[in-house]
């Protein structure tokens, strides 16, 4: 598999397979999976079809590797956010709940999936087929509306049971967080002012509403 701190070298820095992936990926986002051909790709990288082969057994091989990068980049991110134990997978203790926290956390995943070169263009190239593919469209609900929701309901929970959230259904509660942040997610292509105004707004609304 490749590695995430290979994959986001400068791309002049990329080994072939790795550049295989990237340019592929970039057609991906601007074309759409179904338009891009392994002689595309191919063409993009600068070597020969038959040489894409020595690394790839076709062009769903491609996908699919690009979706274990992208997943592994997820994972790593949320550990670097803290937001996972990493040996056992549950959440870590949060001190409360506090406002400065959950602004921290999710302006730090929304400049992930829209500026993050990798992720910001997988997530374009499952909007564009999302509704060409059944595949397309179970993958992207599930790693950026379900996984997100499902995150967020085990974290609300976890802070629902240490008294630092009202009781409530953690999964509506959930839903009510993470709903206006993808919608921010599809409207903006980059982090800016307008960005944080409602990131700022939408939080503190938040922890108005559930703190105790």
């Amino acid at each position: 598999m490749i590695h995430l701190s290979q994959a986001v070298k400068g791309v002049e820095r990329l080994t072939i397979k790795e550049k295989i992936i990237y340019k592929a990926l970039c057609l991906f986002a601007t074309r759409g999976y179904g338009l891009v051909s392994v002689r595309d790709i191919s063409r993009a990288v600068g070597i020969k079809e038959s040489s894409l082969y020595n690394h790839f057994a076709n062009k769903q091989d491609i996908f699919d590797t690009i979706v274990c990068v992208c997943e592994q980049r997820a994972l790593e991110s949320n550990v670097a956010l803290s937001m996972q134990d990493t040996l056992n997978g549950d959440y870590k203790p949060y001190e409360g709940i506090a406002m400065e926290q959950l602004l921290l956390v999710t302006t730090s995943l929304f400049k992930f999936y829209v500026e993050d070169d990798y992720m910001s263009k997988f997530r374009q190239m499952l909007m564009i087929e999302q509704f060409n593919s059944e595949q397309m469209g179970e993958l992207y609900r599930k790693l950026f509306i379900d996984a997100a929701i499902e995150h967020q309901t085990q974290l609300f929970k976890y802070l629902m049971n240490q008294g630092w959230l009202k009781v409530a259904d953690p999964s509506a509660v959930a839903l009510d967080f993470y709903g206006p942040v993808f919608m921010l997610m599809n409207k903006y292509r980059e982090y800016n002012a307008e960005v944080a105004m409602w990131l700022m707004k939408h939080i503190q609304n938040f922890v108005s509403k559930n703190s105790n």
